[in-house]
């Protein structure tokens, strides 16, 4: 037997391997997350209705262009209107689901792209925009506002930085 007695006994595991239950996203972050999904259905149906119009959209941009050059733009504006929906809907897709997990750095990059969105909004106001597309485009700047005013509100604050 040694001289300095038995090894102390393991601290208590109470608690110790259970599994812990994340907190509920308070209604700011719900809200934030319905608006991001409110974003990407109207940029799909602003992409249909401009789909749809794209004769009337390249005939505003200039009449004269050749038959080539007409079908060209529309060609490029079709594939152009489809690679962007897929790449700004999976992007605010994947953005509002780590969103929801309270991850900040989602939220940065939500407020980035909301900030770009409202600033290219504007700029494109003065366009050649058929009137509901217009419309579209002014409801999505509102819901940028209401999306950074969301996720920046006190008990997003603490969600996120709880998580």
């Amino acid at each position: 037997m040694s001289d300095y007695g038995a090894y102390p006994p393991p601290p208590p595991s109470e608690g110790y391997g259970q599994a812990v239950t994340p907190a509920e996203p308070p209604p700011a972050i719900k809200t934030s997350v319905n608006i991001v999904w409110a974003v990407v259905a109207l940029v799909v149906l602003g992409t249909i209705l401009t789909l749809l119009s794209l004769d009337d959209i390249v005939d505003s941009v200039g009449t004269d262009l050749t038959s080539d050059e007409r079908d060209a733009a529309r060609t490029g504006a079709i594939v152009g209107a489809i690679v962007a929906l897929v790449i700004f809907g999976g992007l605010w897709t994947v953005l509002a689901i780590f969103l929801r997990k309270g991850a900040n750095w989602a939220r940065i990059v939500l407020t980035v792209l909301a900030a770009l969105g409202l600033v290219l909004g504007l700029v494109t106001l003065g366009g050649n925009l058929p009137a509901v597309l217009l419309v579209i485009r002014l409801v999505q700047m509102a819901l940028y506002v209401a999306l950074i005013v969301f996720m920046w509100r006190p008990e997003s604050s603490q969600y996120i930085a709880g998580q």
